[in-house]
């Protein structure tokens, strides 16, 4: 159950409830002016009973007036509130630091009911009905692990919710002893989350929060929420009160391989399918299950928003009558005396819709007692069983092997990396969807793409290539070439490797040309190819067409020098050991540029740099640590300044006055300033 605040479980409550709607659409909200109506619709189960072990997404389906369009995929969250409209101050009985309503609103906080993502619209006139599904849809994909096997199954778990950006709580619990076996090949993603859940006694949903939470099912637990008989229209008791005490797991659905836990009928076994469970598995599930019951039911009520999927509900129920409608005695009549029954169920699926109110549709199914008892066979199924049981089928894979018409005998790795097919008229081995080994039994040929090794051995006739392209590597681990080794006509592409021996002989070619020729000295007019390597790999220089490259010891390329046809330009590219290039030296027609793409350094350890010829700056200069005596005729033209402002002297003539003042002296004159 979704947690809500007291004020609004207390006003879902009231007769007199008012609900306020939104829908966010990509980000932007739409309000109860554009909404006409919509339902959503949670389900455990999809069968006529109890199901444990299930991933099943939620629908919702919306009408809408929009003006602009809702893009593909769009993610929808439908809110729900409860007006506070005519709430007074007498009936806020809640204590106020626990209140937190906006004095605009007034309103109740919204509740999501939802993430959900659109998967199919249609318009009638103006509105637009879209259908949407919650996030589960997208684990709808063939799921391929990276893991190694054995994996435990919270591994798996783990590596399925990354991959597709699933989040969930602390309810997911996963027991870390239970493993997996082997990769789990030609299942998709939901499966295998349904099936972990359901090996931990769980079912998987995504609550109204769009986070993933695991559904527990045990034998004790209590009602979460209980219905008056004023909070629904009617209830239909659809059978007794179902309840499993015995477990049956089919792990092999082709041979019929089951395991099995606990004792009882058939009307009290709950069967399950899961590949990944192991008796130990099935004996935990049946000591969690043992005794659980519910009462199946189907149940329109008011529209209760926060309750989920799983949820166990209790609810009353008025099943009194008169003394003389009593026919049963008084030891086995179990009527209380206001004729209130109680009862408890549980939420298998459940349909919520708006239309102006909330109304709720409750589910809960089971299959009845005559139907387990009384599933006999004919004649005629069981001989259809037992063929099914013991017949070979076409495109059935049994341990990673198949057969089928088209393709004959196929054995397949579960991860796909390998896969041989045999039949009358080729023979096919593939390794990561590429022909290793390949005969062709109507042009009798044999092709081989890998390396061929052999330890020992002898070829006692010519080995020859009248046409064609050897692309392996022809290795002799042993022996010597008595006779002369030539080639007529033809192309070698692959690589002649002398792990020992001598060539007695001179090797001598006037062309050399393509593939690569591995030796300590080759004699030759030309040697033409796309690549020469002095390595395979690690530091290493490679010359070919476009130039010269030098790459370290952890593969990259550090120095390259060639020619741009294009720029025409040739020279020098530097790189980091990330591969970026930071510099290059290059010729033009008429410069040499060296070239920074960060910073320049220019720099003589232990002597100078000598610039010759004129220096010209086009920015601005800094750091420029110079001496006087180092710029010419800087110092003396210094000295000159420094001798004339030392020697320099001047006059000042004052006229005769006396400040204002007759009885002043008059005084005036000519005077000559003294040298500094």
């Amino acid at each position: 159950m979704y947690p809500i605040s007291p004020l609004y479980a207390d006003y879902l409550k009231r007769l007199d409830r008012e609900f306020l709607v939104k829908v966010k659409i990509n980000g932007e909200d739409y309000t109860n002016a554009s909404i006409v109506e919509f339902s959503i619709e949670n389900n455990l189960t999809l069968s006529e009973g109890f199901e444990i072990g299930t991933a099943i997404p939620s629908k919702l389906t919306i009408k809408l007036r929009v003006k602009n369009e809702i893009p593909a995929n769009a993610k929808v969250i439908p809110y729900l509130a409860l007006s506070l409209e005519g709430m007074t101050w007498l009936e806020a009985v809640y204590p106020w630091q626990d209140m937190d309503i906006p004095w605009a609103a007034a309103a109740t906080e919204w509740m999501p009911l939802g993430e959900f993502y659109v998967d199919n619209r249609e318009k009638i006139n103006d509105v637009w009905t879209f259908t949407c599904y919650d996030k589960l849809v997208f684990a709808d994909v063939a799921y391929i692990s990276q893991l190694r096997y054995p994996a435990t199954q919270k591994a798996v778990w783990d590596e399925i919710c990354n991959r597709l950006g699933f989040k969930y709580d602390s309810s997911v619990v996963i027991n870390p002893s239970y493993q997996i076996q082997a990769g789990p090949a030609g299942y998709t993603c939901r499966q295998v989350l349904s099936y972990i859940a359901g090996a931990n006694v769980a079912s998987v949903y995504v609550s109204k929060d769009g986070i993933i939470r695991f559904k527990r099912f045990s034998a004790n637990d209590p009602a979460v929420f209980d219905m008056t008989t004023a909070d629904y229209f009617r209830v239909k008791l659809t059978n007794p009160v179902k309840s499993f005490s015995r477990i049956v797991v089919t792990y092999n659905t082709e041979d019929g391989l089951t395991y099995e836990a606990g004792k009882g009928d058939e009307n009290h076994t709950l069967q399950i399918e899961n590949p990944f469970m192991t008796q130990t598995m099935v004996n935990n599930l049946q000591a969690a299950l043992n005794g659980f019951s519910y009462l199946p039911l189907d149940m329109d009520s008011r529209g209760f928003p926060h309750l989920d999927q799983g949820d166990i509900i209790g609810f009353a129920q008025q099943e009194d009558s008169t003394w003389l409608e009593t026919v049963t005695s008084w030891a086995d009549t179990h009527i209380p005396w206001d004729g209130i029954v109680k009862y408890k169920s549980i939420i298998l699926n459940q349909v919520m819709s708006f239309k102006g109110g909330l109304k709720l549709t409750i589910n809960a199914p089971s299959v009845s007692e005559q139907q387990s008892e009384f599933a006999l066979e004919g004649s005629l199924s069981q001989q259809v069983n037992r063929l099914n049981q013991n017949a070979v089928r076409y495109g059935k894979p049994y341990y990673g092997i198949t057969h089928s018409r088209t393709e004959g005998f196929v054995v397949e790795r579960e991860d796909h990396k390998s896969k041989l097919t045999l039949n009358s008229d080729k023979m096919d081995w593939q390794v990561n969807g590429q022909s290793t080994l390949y005969y062709d039994a109507w042009a009798n040929k044999l092709k081989f793409n890998g390396h061929l090794e052999a330890a020992s051995g002898t070829f006692s006739g010519d080995l020859q290539a009248a046409g064609g392209t050897f692309t392996g590597t022809l290795r002799g681990v042993d022996g010597v070439f008595t006779g002369n080794l030539s080639a007529v006509g033809g192309t070698f592409t692959g690589t002649l490797v002398g792990v020992n021996g001598t060539f007695s002989g001179t090797v001598k070619a006037g062309r050399v040309e393509g593939g690569e020729i591995i030796g300590s000295y080759i004699e030759g007019a030309d040697i033409l190819g796309s690549r020469i390597k002095t390595a395979a790999y690690g530091d290493r220089i490679e010359l070919d067409r476009d130039g010269f490259v030098y790459y370290d010891s952890s593969n990259s390329r550090r120095v390259a020098l060639g020619t741009n046809t294009m720029g025409g330009i040739s020279g020098h590219t530097y790189y980091n050991s990330s591969g970026q290039p930071l510099g290059l030296i290059y010729a033009l027609s008429n410069d040499l540029a060296v070239i920074g793409n960060r910073s320049l350094l220019l720099a003589a350890n232990g002597g100078l740099i000598y610039l010759q010829g004129t220096v010209q700056f086009t920015g601005s200069v800094i750091g420029l640590n110079l001496g006087i005596g180092q710029i010419s005729g800087l110092e003396s033209r210094l000295a000159a300044i420094e001798y004339a402002l030392n020697n320099h002297t001047h006059s000042v003539t004052l006229p005769t006055h006396n400040h204002g003042n007759n009885a002043n002296q008059n005084w005036g004159g000519t005077f000559t300033t003294s040298r500094p």
